[in-house]
């Protein structure tokens, strides 16, 4: 391949306006996850017809689900290292090959999902609820879903895939698409519309899977197509790309994700101690934060795709200035979101809750995460993106820690200080801004800016290895 042609096969990442190509990658991002949060509420809404049980066989469920779905970071997190880098060195032929080997790898992970839905949904579910009524619409939900992960997997792998080439937008409209039919389907599969069987709570289980086979159809028919951003080869040239390598950047991410989710279990567990408002307060606070949470990630995910492309094209400056730009844009966001959850906390619960114990007890909760939420909006970005480097083993270390610090600080902080719920507020706030100054000093030193040309070229990239004191995001 001459370096004309190698250099127009490169994608538009390496060489449009930062501001442009982060923006056209953040938007479709940030709406495909409000979408991927409608996946989680249709079936809750249809199911409220058929009673309590129903509808918390649904909402329990999804803390399965997210085991499940963090598995899949041992792969998709070095899928997006991998093809971003390589697609940024004009390798497209390899580029396909981890995406190959990454689909593979996504399946197979999936078939854990499928055996544990058949032979272990009912003793599952019987660990979060004892109610028999509950176990029985809750097996029946959560068999049906866990059978359907192997398609879910892949789909988010195709996902990750396309947003590291560069495309954002056609993962949202195959999205909507989804949500749309899942949405439409749920009715007439739960309560037996037409000529529909009556399924009860396993339709909406059955219409959320189809709508992941059809999830899944879309992308595997764009990729057959020969679609630009959806790179696909059972091999190239040689070096070999190995699904190894991917997993060693994977894993270390996959293992935050999952920890994130004990943690959330431990604050609801010590939460409840102190009553029923308490702990809905805490599920309620971190459904607000959510507004900035996916606004962060959007902005990270969309720059780990820039940060890949622009290192694998040998310009660490301009993957440098990716997450500059990122930050600057999720300061303003974050400080305007805090400034009105400050100012108007009683509006936010109201949307969830009325009862005047969660609205007194959350005003003074949101207030004080509102102290933690600039930091933390820099922390998401400055972590994302850094993964599309595949320097993922830091961030783990320090996520990890205090992960693993937060849980039994969960239960000491609230009784040492007898502020009851407030305590896990200030536990969530200290660590948050404790964690986020230390992750963006570590980004800072620039030691991710190598990116991983020695694991995809072999030895050290000429010209990219940071001396002492060199400039970082900060």
């Amino acid at each position: 391949m001459t370096e004309a042609v190698a250099r127009a096969s490169l994608p538009e990442g390496v060489t449009t306006p930062i501001p442009r190509a982060l923006l056209r990658l953040a938007l479709p991002v940030l709406a495909s996850q409000m979408l991927r949060l409608g996946y989680q509420w249709v079936d809750a809404l249809w199911v409220r017809g058929l009673g309590v049980q129903a509808t918390g066989a649904v909402t329990t469920s999804l803390f399965v689900m997210w085991s499940v779905y963090s598995l899949n970071d041992i792969f998709s997190t070095g899928i997006t290292a991998y093809v971003s880098q390589l697609l940024g060195a004009g390798e497209r032929a390899r580029a396909g090959v981890a995406a190959y080997k990454g689909l593979r790898a996504s399946a197979l992970l999936g078939l854990i999902g499928l055996a544990l839905g058949v032979f272990a949904a009912r003793p599952i579910f019987a660990l979060m609820n004892s109610d028999p009524r509950a176990v029985e619409s809750g097996a029946a939900y959560l068999r049906v879903v866990l059978c359907g992960s192997p398609f879910f997997l892949v789909a988010l792998t195709c996902e990750g895939i396309m947003r590291a080439s560069g495309d954002t937008r056609t993962p949202l409209l195959i999205d909507l698409c989804a949500i749309t039919l899942n949405a439409a389907l749920a009715p007439f599969l739960i309560y037996g519309w037409g000529p529909f069987p009556r399924l009860g709570v396993a339709g909406a289980a059955w219409a959320t899977v189809t709508a992941q086979v059809t999830m899944v159809s879309g992308f595997l028919l764009i990729a057959a197509r020969g679609h630009r951003a959806f790179p696909l080869a059972r091999r190239a040239a040689e070096p070999p790309v190995r699904i190894a390598g991917m997993a060693r950047v994977g894993a270390p991410a996959a293992l935050i994700g999952m920890l994130f989710s004990v943690v959330y279990v431990a604050f609801a567990r010590s939460a409840s101690r102190f009553g029923t408002a308490s702990m809905a307060v805490v599920g309620i606070a971190n459904r607000i934060e959510a507004l900035q949470f996916l606004t962060s990630v959007a902005i990270g995910t969309a720059g780990a795709a820039l940060v890949g492309q622009n290192l694998g094209a040998r310009k660490p400056e301009r993957a440098v200035r990716v997450i500059r730009t990122g930050l600057s844009w999720n300061l303003w966001i974050s400080a305007t979101l805090s400034a009105l959850l400050f100012a108007r906390p009683q509006f936010f619960l109201a949307l969830f809750s009325r009862d005047a114990e969660v609205v007194r007890l959350g005003v003074p909760y949101i207030r004080i995460l509102t102290i933690c939420l600039i930091v933390n909006g820099m922390e998401i970005v400055t972590a994302e993106s850094v993964m599309g480097s595949g320097h993922t083993r830091a961030l783990s270390w320090i996520f990890s820690t205090f992960s693993v610090l937060r849980i039994p600080l969960a239960f000491l902080v609230p009784d040492w200080t007898g502020l009851g719920v407030l305590g896990i507020a200030w536990v969530i706030t200290a660590t948050c801004m404790v964690r986020g100054l230390i992750i963006v000093g570590w980004a800072a030193r620039g030691t991710w800016q190598r990116g991983l040309h020695r694991e995809l070229h072999g030895g050290s990239p000429p010209g990219v290895e940071p001396p002492p004191g060199a400039a970082g995001v900060a």
